[in-house]
């Protein structure tokens, strides 16, 4: 898969946002602070997917853990470590990544749209000959399996992104599927 097809998700998703449903609730929550615990929705995460470098490289497995909470309704914190193997065009590299996230969580009643959230990450990237900063923008879901009182234990998603890597390293853009417990 190409980056062309990586932005295309995004932007679809991102145009859908503006709808809502009839029932009057709104696609955007209205920021609040969190006054109970389960408001603030710790969770923790496995993400299993493939990564596809920029240019000429080729698609490889990527996994890793996300951990994360919602400090303010509906804006959340987290952080990924990520592990993936990137084919530079000239061979392939181990590249190990830490990436500090903000999102934005949807809400309302249209399904998969009400379990969705944007935003973007900005980490480091490590490989065996130099450390770089990357960032970029992200797009998931988490769609409830499992729920106790209304609130959500474990959740099955997918999270895309595209990170923008410094130091002439190859940009690389990851498509994974996302399996969250939540506290």
């Amino acid at each position: 898969m190409s980056k062309k097809i990586y932005l295309t998700a995004i932007s679809a998703l991102l145009l859908t946002v503006g709808a809502q449903a009839q029932s009057g609730r709104s696609t955007f929550p209205h920021p609040k602070k969190v006054i109970a615990r389960s408001q603030y929705k710790p969770h923790v995460a496995i993400l299993v997917g493939n990564n596809t470098p920029e240019g000429s490289g080729t698609v490889s497995p990527e996994f890793g853990v996300d951990v994360g909470y919602q400090p303010y309704v509906p804006f959340g914190l987290g952080v990924e470590l990520m592990r993936t193997e990137v084919d530079t065009g000239s061979g392939r590299r181990d590249r190990n990544t830490v990436l500090t996230k903000g999102t934005y969580h949807f809400g309302g009643d249209i399904p998969v749209l009400r379990d969705s959230y944007v935003g973007a990450g900005l980490g480091v990237a490590f490989n065996p000959s130099n450390t770089s900063v990357l960032g970029g923008p992200l797009a998931g879901f988490d769609i409830p399996v499992t729920t106790i009182n209304n609130d959500a234990v474990l959740s099955l998603g997918a999270l895309a992104k595209y990170n923008f890597v410094g130091n002439n390293e190859v940009d690389a853009a990851a498509l994974n599927a996302v399996v969250k417990y939540w506290y």
